[in-house]
């Protein structure tokens, strides 16, 4: 199980490096285009296009690994009222909730990619690029974030059994 875990949490920080990387490319490539448009009165066409792409796969790229940090945005005010057994239970519920919308996304997200690649369907400016590429990182990512909810299901019930 170690293994397992081990190889996980390596895919994770690899998915989150790349993360990192696009919006350090992102970051590049607009002050690029700032730079070029303002001195040379030039506009690269691709940039925004892509950067939009990049603002897509970000979340979906690094959001198990954030999940497994406790980094999401979270409510803790009721944390503060309940005791250590209702907290765990309180997990399980999140972790539940969590799979079965993961799960939906997943395979909606399948479909909808599926469906643009048999379809080759591209996009509608001047770079027409296949949205396949544009959707499957959805599945891919919310795949992942489901596997970590699952992952804090498992840690939740054994909580429970201590």
């Amino acid at each position: 199980m170690d293994k397992i875990t081990n190889v996980f949490n390596k895919i994770e920080d690899i998915l989150a490096g790349m993360a990192c990387v696009l919006i350090l490319l992102s970051m590049l490539s607009t002050i690029a285009e700032v730079f070029v448009r303002y001195f040379f009165n030039h506009s690269f066409v691709w940039i925004q296009e892509y950067n939009e792409y990049i603002l897509l796969y970000i979340p979906f790229l690094a959001g198990a690994w954030l999940l497994r940090h406790n980094g999401h945005v979270a409510v803790d005010l009721i944390d503060m009222f309940i005791g250590a057994r209702a907290k765990v239970n309180l997990d399980k519920i999140v972790a539940i909730i969590g799979i079965i919308t993961t799960a939906v996304i997943v395979y909606a997200s399948v479909i909808v990619t599926v469906d643009a690649y048999r379809e080759n369907l591209i996009s509608t400016t001047i770079l027409n690029t296949p949205q396949f590429y544009v959707y499957i990182i959805i599945p891919i990512g919310t795949f992942f974030i489901m596997l970590e909810f699952f992952r804090k299901l498992i840690q939740a019930q054994r909580k429970t059994n201590n």
